[in-house]
């Protein structure tokens, strides 16, 4: 692909998205990899066209020494030349690492209450492409996903825009080769501890040896199940609402009248609004007592969901759980 294809390319995902309007502020994530250079560059590149301002904001996770404080010094010169803001942030991410975080999942989740604290109305773009989308969806389906899953990276949720979506990293490294931009590479990225690489250095090259259209057919699929997932969501929303009783209640008489995957979309709503987090097997056991219509459950610590009266509830307070 071409470098101005490649810009194209991005311009087409911004307008079709509706990613930026004109006067908007878009800070870019930037880590110093290739996707993240090419992504600054041509948005760049955009910006007088598109009307909006652009800076860029720089993560280090202190995970690789000297190789890291490298690679904030890299993206630190790189805005100079481009005079534009930089938004930088050192986290300790081994300190802060919680008991069943994932080095990758603690990272991502210190990464975004980052992007949370400076945007403040403006936009994050992140730089992540079709590849990463394969990726993502491949070591769900592992993981034993339900169907959002499937769905992907969105290209667009909030705040957080993701302009190179439907490009891979091979437009990416070509696209920097082309204008000559250096970029680093992240020494663990060529390791298979982490799952993310062992899915890209070993299970995707087998998958593009029986189609070489491997990240188009899975963005194909992504959209495709983006649009179902979206239909489904809305009919467990209106189910949800009609169920809803006077006191903030759910009537179980109406609950139990659902599909079990429309059941199950409703039960995760409910655990959402009320920061349970949605784990399937809390899941199956409230979509359990809806079905007998009695019981009760504590799907987390401080939080108990129970039928009384017909009716489903949560309640966050173990003494009101004891009085109930």
């Amino acid at each position: 692909m071409p470098s101005s294809n490649l810009k194209n390319s991005v311009k087409n995902t911004i307008e079709r998205y509706s990613m930026i309007n004109k006067g908007d502020t878009v800070i870019t994530a930037v880590s110093g990899g290739a996707d993240s250079v090419a992504l600054l560059y041509v948005l760049y590149s955009l910006k007088d066209e598109l009307g909006f301002s652009l800076a860029a904001c720089h993560v280090n996770h202190n995970l690789r020494g000297e190789e890291s404080d490298s690679d904030e010094r890299f993206v630190r010169r790189m805005c100079r030349f481009l005079d534009i803001p930089l938004y930088t942030a050192s986290i300790k991410v081994n300190d802060l690492r919680q008991k069943h975080d994932s080095l990758e999942e603690c990272a991502r989740r210190l990464r975004y209450e980052f992007f949370d604290s400076i945007s403040k109305g403006k936009l994050i773009a992140t730089a992540h492409t079709a590849s990463d989308n394969c990726e993502t969806i491949l070591i769900n389906m592992v993981r034993g996903t339900a169907l959002s899953g499937i769905c992907g990276i969105p290209a667009k949720r909030d705040n957080i825009i993701r302009p190179l979506l439907y490009n891979t990293r091979e437009d990416i490294e070509l696209y920097c080769s082309e204008n000559c931009l250096d970029y680093v590479t992240d020494s663990t990225n060529l390791s298979d501890d982490y799952t993310r690489n062992k899915i890209r250095h070993k299970v995707v090259p087998l998958l593009k040896e029986i189609n070489p259209s491997l990240f188009s057919a899975i963005s194909r699929l992504s959209q495709s199940v983006s649009d179902d997932d979206r239909y489904l969501d809305k009919i467990a929303s209106e189910l949800m609402e009609k169920a809803r009783t006077a006191d903030n209640k759910y009537d179980v008489g109406i609950l139990r009248t659902a599909d079990e995957c429309i059941l199950r979309r409703i039960v995760t709503i409910i655990f959402k609004d009320n920061d349970i987090p949605p784990n399937m097997k809390a899941v199956e056991s409230c979509v359990g007592i809806i079905r007998a219509g009695q019981g009760k459950i504590n799907p987390c610590q401080f939080r108990f969901v129970q039928i009384r009266k017909k009716k489903l509830f949560v309640v966050t307070d173990r003494e009101k759980f004891r009085r109930n």
